[in-house]
């Protein structure tokens, strides 16, 4: 299969830097995410699971990924099933089948992968064996949208559960009767497994007490392409305490439980080693509310600073930002700022338990832009329980504020983004109860702020309306549900959460074919006492907790964050009993630093080769790639300076994606003492790349960007071409503008290969060239670049001649400075 046929290729080639390949395992499970690659390798969950499942002996756990569209439809018309990354092995072939739902417009996806992977779509269907499939994350504590599709669903926190059902699976193949339903039988005994088919009870959530003494991925996979977050993610705590009533991650993650500073530091300093990434995010719902951030912040700084490695922190609540903070994290880059007032008014506040006035949001402004912040993102929400149009039109009132205070703080223009989703009544929420504003509703309030908010040079951004209008309805669904995400499915929905994917027309489709009424549901108000399917699952926090905070919304009544003090929520966990309980030493963790030196940086330039399956990585791919294994492999980078430090790393021009270099070259400044020998072995066992040569230049030696001017290519040709025909060819008037770049050509082996140089008028295009001489596509043609050269003059009888780069020059007979090209031969 050639990649280059299908949209970032890099999303397929697997093999990447930590993937874990267990060979013979008795009980293989398949981690399956409802997106493509670059979604499902930010998702953390994903990554935990993963190393817990292959840390036990005897199992294996590979991932799968939805594949664009593109590939789907190759896929299907080549009758060919989708697989797993590690071993290409389909799906149905492994024993446990999980899928991690994240998002309700996800759940066509799902269907998608089982049928693809050759998996009965529902549970019921698979009664004669195959693989468990099951379900987690966050939506499956409404697990009855998707009831029929799953065998079992993960219900919370599943570190501890994941081993528990790996253990049973494996029992039941060494040990069992080989029938499924003795398998599922003793998976719904398990703690926190939902079985539809042999649960009665009531199933309670799961939550680790203990984030310190659990399981954390410190060799994570590290993708060549750049997925959505592509850095180290820290979990620095899990939950959130402070009550907002639209939320359900905060109400289905308490309690607050938190790492402890040394323990977040120990897993920084082992991922920093193994995956090569400049940058640590330091993620929880709510980051701000860590109890030891600014301390944590100036250990990780003193550590890790001499390294260039930045920190960053995911979207935080308006009071929670400190001056200590924004000067800690600003320490090596400076990047966006992102807080989420959610509702504008003081009123709205009080009905979403948002505990924040509009002094907070000031001085927040003042700390954000007076400490030389440029970039700035606002959420709100539109729709939310007893909006009035005030409460919208006081949106672009407080996000012109914004501008102002930046344009009072700082004389340089500033980025300010102002993103705005639709309230989705969700379960376990106190909103529950609640219905969505109508279709017409939210495009009539949208219209208005885009609007306001565009005319005073604000950027607006938006979610889809019917996007929501959906979400709305499969998230407070029951199992009558299931029948429409099915029906949408088949009518062609998948990978709905890309704008350029989704069809509403799918969903309405699928609505006229069951009978139920998607805009309906989803603007369905319920009385108190109407009893929801999805209190089958009990989440700690109570039915009655929901109500009363229902009703202290109406009242405009706050509650208070309950590490204050217990709220009586249900889950008897006692305020802040799992927060941080050690005290930060000021004087702990020695900061770690490269050598000093009174040497001015050296210049090393390396030739590597870019070949196989590593073809089909982009020119910024194949960039990330080395970066990440020079860190890896400990080499002493020069950094720039300013608020946004680069390595000194330099490459010689992009090559196309799908076209191998047998001969490439970067170039990098190092702080010496730098032992050459030691680093090329280093460095050759942390990049993908094979290192062909390694060697110091000098420092007035041209930039590779500025001296690579002709490049040398081999691609396949028909056989009915020979020299005299490409001679012809060229001396057409079609071809008038290929002859100035045109240094030699010749046919070696039934290939083309060729010598082409850029001119002041136009740049070596190789597929266009290729396509032009052979009438072959760069796909087709199979483009190879064997070398790079650079004019160099030397008074001789042609000026001058092609050299390959200096430095870097090889043992074999094909080095640096072994080829020499004379103009006219």
């Amino acid at each position: 299969m050639n990649l280059s046929l299908f949209r970032k290729p890099s999303r397929y080639i697997g093999r990447e830097v930590n993937m874990v390949r267990k060979y013979g395992s008795p009980v293989k499970a398949v981690l399956c995410f409802p997106d493509v690659y670059d979604i499902g390798m930010s998702h953390l969950g994903l990554k935990i699971l993963y190393k817990i499942i292959n840390d036990m002996p005897g199992c294996a756990a590979e991932r799968a990924f939805s594949p664009w569209i593109d590939m789907e439809e190759y896929l299907k018309t080549e009758g060919l099933p989708l697989c797993s990354v590690e071993s290409g092995t389909p799906l149905r072939e492994f024993d446990v089948v999980g899928f991690s739902l994240q998002y309700e417009l996800s759940y066509p996806t799902v269907l998608n992968m089982l049928e693809m992977g050759g998996i009965p779509i529902r549970a019921e269907e698979r009664l004669n064996g195959g693989a468990i499939v099951i379900a987690g994350g966050p939506c499956a504590l409404n697990p009855f949208p998707v009831l029929p599709f799953f065998d079992a669903f993960v219900i919370g926190d599943g570190e501890e559960v994941i081993k528990e059902i790996m253990d049973a699976v494996q029992r039941h193949k060494r040990d069992g009767d080989g029938r499924r339903a003795g398998l599922l039988k003793e998976l719904a005994a398990l703690d926190g497994v939902f079985v539809p088919a042999y649960c009665t009870e009531t199933v309670r959530r799961l939550y680790l007490a203990d984030l310190n003494t659990s399981p954390y991925p410190t060799a994570p996979v590290v993708p060549y392409m750049e997925v959505v977050h592509d850095r180290i993610n820290i979990e620095i705590s899990r939950g959130c305490s402070c009550g907002c009533r639209f939320c359900q991650a905060g109400m289905i993650y308490r309690p607050t439980r938190e790492r402890e500073p040394s323990t977040i530091i120990e897993i920084a300093e082992a991922a920093l080693k193994n995956t090569g990434y400049g940058e640590i995010s330091f993620t929880s719902l709510n980051a701000g509310d860590y109890s030891r951030l600014p301390e944590l912040l100036k250990m990780c700084n003193r550590k890790f600073e001499s390294r260039n490695v930045s920190f960053s922190l995911p979207s935080m609540r308006v009071n929670s930002i400190t001056e200590a903070v924004l000067k800690e994290i600003k320490t090596v880059k400076k990047s966006g700022f992102t807080i989420a007032p959610e509702a504008a008014s003081a009123r709205l506040r009080s009905v979403i338990n948002k505990d924040f006035n509009e002094e907070d949001y000031e001085r927040t402004l003042h700390l954000i832009f007076s400490q030389g912040w440029l970039n700035l993102k606002l959420y709100f929400m539109i729709g939310l329980p007893t909006e009035t149009g005030e409460d919208i039109e006081a949106i672009p009132v407080m996000a012109l504020k914004s501008l102002k205070m930046a344009k009072k703080f700082t004389s340089r223009h500033v980025n300010i983004n102002i993103g705005v989703s639709t309230f989705v009544p969700k379960a376990h929420t106190p909103f529950q109860w609640f219905g969505q504003i109508p279709l017409d509703e939210i495009i009539e309030k949208k219209r208005f702020l885009i609007k306001a908010i565009s005319k005073k040079g604000l950027n607006f951004k938006g979610h889809n309306e019917q996007m929501s209008i959906l979400e709305g309805f499969i998230a407070r669904g029951g199992t009558d549900v299931a029948d429409v995400v099915e029906a949408a499915w088949r009518a062609g929905a998948r990978l709905d959460a890309w704008g350029d994917v989704f069809k509403y027309e799918h969903w309405l489709e699928a609505m006229e074919k069951t009978g139920v009424d998607i805009a309906a549901g989803a603007a369905r108000a319920y009385d108190e006492t109407h009893e929801f399917q999805w209190n089958k699952i009990d989440t700690g926090v109570s039915v009655d907790y929901l109500k009363k905070e229902y009703k202290r919304a109406l009242a405009l009544e706050k509650t208070n964050d309950c590490r204050a003090g217990c709220t009586a929520c249900g889950l008897k966990c006692g305020a802040a009993e799992f927060l941080c309980q050690t005290t930060v030493a000021s004087g702990s963790n020695k900061v770690a630093q490269f050598r000093d030196t009174v040497f001015n940086p050296v210049r090393v330039r390396v030739a590597f080769s870019k070949a196989g399956h590593l073809r089909y990585l982009s020119h910024l791919e194949m960039m990330g790639a080395v970066l990440k294994g020079l860190r890896r492999a400990g080499v002493p980078l020069v950094y720039s300076k300013g608020f946004h430090p680069m390595p000194g790393v330099s490459f010689s021009p992009a090559l196309g994606v799908g076209v191998e270099g047998l001969r490439e070259y970067f170039d990098m400044e190092v702080t010496p003492p730098f032992d050459i020998v030691k680093f090329r072995e280093a460095i050759s066992r942390e990049i993908p790349f094979e290192i062909k040569a390694m060697s110091f230049i000098p420092k007035d030696t041209p930039a590779l960007g500025k001296f690579v001017t002709a490049y040398k290519y081999e691609f396949d040709l028909p056989e009915s071409e020979t020299i005299s025909r490409l001679k012809d060819k060229l001396n057409s008037e079609q071809l008038q503008w290929l002859t100035p770049m045109m240094v030699k050509f010749d046919i070696i082996n039934g290939r083309l290969v060729i010598l082409v140089r850029d001119t002041h008028e136009k740049k070596v295009k190789i597929s266009e060239i290729a396509e032009a001489l052979t009438g072959l596509n760069a796909v087709d043609a199979d483009i190879k670049r064997l070398a790079l050269y650079g004019w160099v003059r030397n008074g001789g009888e042609n000026g001058g001649q092609w050299l390959m780069p200096c430095g870097a020059a090889g043992d074999s007979a094909d080095n640096a400075m072994a080829e020499a090209v004379e103009i006219g031969e």
